[in-house]
């Protein structure tokens, strides 16, 4: 099944600018590749693209296990805003 994924963060949760937040000061780890990261988690990556003075993201994805999906936006939960829609013919 393929999805659609929007997701949106303000500039003060941006990845670039978010301060050292792990208990050793690190910062919290941002997803600088998604279609890696779909790979990782055994995704399809589809097409995708980002809006950077939006702070907007979106990628077509495709897997049967909507699970994955969580997984794969694992990382910026909590900091972003995700709708995941699935795609269907019309």
């Amino acid at each position: 099944m393929q999805f659609h994924i929007s997701a949106h963060h303000t500039p003060d949760n941006c990845g670039v600018h978010r301060l050292p937040d792990n208990p050793d000061g690190s910062p919290t780890a941002t997803v600088t590749d998604w279609p890696g990261r779909c790979k990782e988690v055994g995704v399809e990556f589809i097409k995708g693209g980002v809006c950077h003075p939006s702070h907007l993201h979106f990628m077509f994805v495709e897997t049967d296990d909507y699970d994955k999906l969580r997984v794969l936006m694992q990382p910026v939960m909590g900091y972003w805003d995700i709708v995941i829609s699935a795609v269907t013919d019309l």
